[in-house]
């Protein structure tokens, strides 16, 4: 699983790829720059996902609380600020909106063969985001006697 997502982002932003080249994803050189929120899941995601790119890539991500505030004038501008955005059910919808995400219905039918059809986000027929992991929240309390 954590290689298909690799290949998603590296593949979405890669200005080059070759078979065969020094980095494990193919991707030799080229500039990703990554807007996340500021979660340790991500953090960690983004680690390895930076080890997969050949020395020569220029990779950044931009971890910070303020994501949603940031991504619409961030992807809006052209150039961009990022090459992408990792996305959360509360900020799919403004980008959606905005007209700044692309279907990834192709990097699905490349990648994504081993994916279960309910971590495909769809969206009008079209796949739109991955899922790949769910954050559940709890409530606990204790009861007083």
């Amino acid at each position: 699983m954590k290689k298909i997502f690799i290949a998603f982002i590296l593949s979405l932003f890669s200005s080059t790829v070759f078979a065969g080249s020094h980095s494990p994803c193919g991707v030799k050189d080229g500039s990703i720059s990554i807007l996340a929120n500021e979660f340790t899941t991500y953090r960690i995601f983004m680690d390895e996902v930076k080890s997969c790119a050949g020395s020569d890539v220029e990779f950044n991500v931009t971890h910070t609380v303020d994501h949603n505030k940031l991504q619409v004038a961030a992807l809006s501008a052209n150039p961009s600020e990022f090459s992408a955005k990792l996305v959360t059910n509360g900020s799919i919808t403004p980008l959606m909106n905005d007209g700044l995400l692309r279907p990834l219905d192709d990097l699905v039918a490349k990648y994504g063969s081993n994916l279960n059809d309910n971590q495909k986000i769809t969206i009008d027929g079209k796949i739109y985001a991955v899922a790949f992991m769910a954050n559940a929240q709890h409530l606990w309390y204790r009861e007083v006697f």
